[in-house]
């Protein structure tokens, strides 16, 4: 029996997952206009625009992760990573003036990634590192 042992891809693609259905939860309900106070349904085509760009940096991650470059050079592969995200954020910042509330889920959800990738996940790396070199 192989024993299962966890991998970064698997909680990358859990957040995915996670921020998806927390933008979709804002997007299928109806939100206050900020000029009319009137009820507006979200725009389909805008909470689908919306899902792609949160989806660009979790796309880019697990074509990384299946081609052989990760292997050799891990710190690339991490700083192209961080440039896909941070122009990430720079387009929700854009876009943040009088937004509905599935883009402001967007921008939440783009700053607890950015706390992910550059602060978590390089603790947990180094941990990773120093445990695998105190064992030898």
């Amino acid at each position: 029996m192989k024993k299962l042992t966890f991998r970064p891809i698997y909680l990358l693609n859990a957040l995915w997952l996670i921020g998806l259905m927390h933008i979709l939860y804002y997007g299928l309900r109806p939100y206050r206009h900020y000029r009319y106070e009137d009820r507006v349904q979200p725009d389909t085509q805008a909470v689908i625009l919306t899902l792609g760009l949160f989806s660009l940096f979790f796309i880019v991650g697990n074509i990384i992760q299946l081609i052989p470059i990760w292997k050799k050079s891990r710190y690339q592969c991490y700083i192209f990573l961080s440039a896909v995200l941070i122009f990430q954020t720079l387009i929700a910042f854009m876009g943040a003036m009088h937004a509905p509330p599935y883009w402001a889920t967007f921008i939440i959800n783009g700053l607890f990634l950015l706390f992910i990738h550059f602060l978590a996940f390089p603790i947990w790396a180094l941990y990773h590192t120093y445990k695998n070199t105190a064992q030898k």
